[in-house]
C-alpha cells in the first residue's frame, strides 16, 4: 500500500510540475515532468505519456489565447514541422541523438544566459512567412530526431515584437499539432502502454490544479516579464539536456 502511494504520488507531483510550466510558459511539460517521473517510470510509460499529458495541458488554455492565434501565419510553421518530423525519425539510424542534445542543451544555456545578463533582448519586425516555415521544418526534425520540436519555434516567435499572447498561442498551437502527430503514431504503431488510463487516471487532478495554477500566474505578467521566463525556461531545458550527459 505504502509503494502504490509513492508510486502514484511522484505520477501526480511529476504530472503538476509540468503542467505548472506549460500553463505559466506554453512549453516545457516534457523537460519539467521527466526529471521525475524517470524514477518511477520505463522509458516506454514516460514517452506517451508526456505526449498526452502536455497535449492536454496545451488544449486546456487554447480557449483563452484562441483570439491571439494569427492562422496566416501559424499554419506556416506546422506545414514545416510536419514535414520535418519524418525527415527527423529517418535520421535516427544513422545518428546517435545523445551528442545532439548535449550541443542543444549547450547552445541553449549560452543563448539564453547572455540576453539574461547582457539585459539586451533582439527583435524581428515584419513577416517572413519562408523563414517560418524553416524554423518549423527545423522545429520538426529536431522533434522527430531528438524529441525537441519546440525550441526553435519557441526561440523565434519570443524574437517577434509580438504581444505575449500571440508568441504562445502560436509557439503553442505548433507543440499541440507536433503533439498530435506523434500521437496518432503511437496509437498506429501499438506503442500506447497497457497502464496508460491507470497513469492517466493518477495525473488528471494534478494537471488540472498545475495548468490552471499556471495560466494565472501567465496572465499576471506583462510581454517584458514574459520575455525573461521563455528565456529562464529554455535555459532549464538546456540544463535538463545536459544532466544525463555528467
Amino acid at each position: 500500500m505504502e509503494n502504490d502511494l509513492f508510486y502514484y504520488g511522484i505520477i501526480a507531483l511529476g504530472a503538476f510540475a509540468g503542467a505548472l510550466a506549460s500553463g505559466l510558459a506554453g512549453f516545457a511539460f516534457a523537460i519539467t515532468s521527466l526529471g521525475i517521473w524517470a524514477h518511477v517510470l520505463s522509458p516506454a510509460e514516460a514517452a506517451p505519456m508526456v505526449v498526452i499529458c502536455s497535449l492536454l495541458v496545451l488544449l486546456s488554455t487554447f480557449a483563452a489565447i484562441w483570439r491571439s492565434i494569427d492562422f496566416r501565419s501559424a499554419w506556416v510553421f506546422i506545414l514545416g514541422g510536419l514535414i520535418g518530423v519524418p525527415a527527423g525519425v529517418a535520421l535516427l539510424p544513422l545518428v546517435d541523438p545523445g551528442p545532439f542534445r548535449v550541443f542543444v542543451g549547450a547552445t541553449l544555456i549560452l543563448y539564453c544566459g547572455g540576453l539574461l545578463l547582457s539585459g539586451q533582448f533582439p527583435a524581428i519586425t515584419g513577416k517572413h512567412p519562408f523563414l517560418n516555415g524553416l524554423v518549423g521544418l527545423g522545429g520538426g526534425v529536431m522533434g522527430g530526431f531528438a524529441g525537441l520540436s519546440g525550441v526553435l519555434p519557441t526561440i523565434w516567435c519570443s524574437l517577434m515584437k509580438w504581444p505575449k499572447d500571440r508568441q504562445r498561442a502560436t509557439f503553442q498551437l505548433f507543440n499541440a499539432a507536433m503533439h498530435s502527430a506523434t500521437l496518432t503514431l503511437y496509437i498506429l504503431q501499438d506503442r500506447l502502454p497497457d497502464n496508460v488510463l491507470t497513469l492517466l487516471g493518477a495525473s488528471a487532478p494534478a494537471l488540472i490544479l498545475g495548468s490552471a495554477l499556471g495560466f494565472l500566474l501567465y496572465r499576471r505578467i506583462n510581454d517584458a516579464q514574459f520575455k525573461k521566463v521563455l528565456l529562464w525556461m529554455l535555459g532549464l531545458s538546456g540544463i535538463g539536456l545536459l544532466l544525463p550527459a555528467l
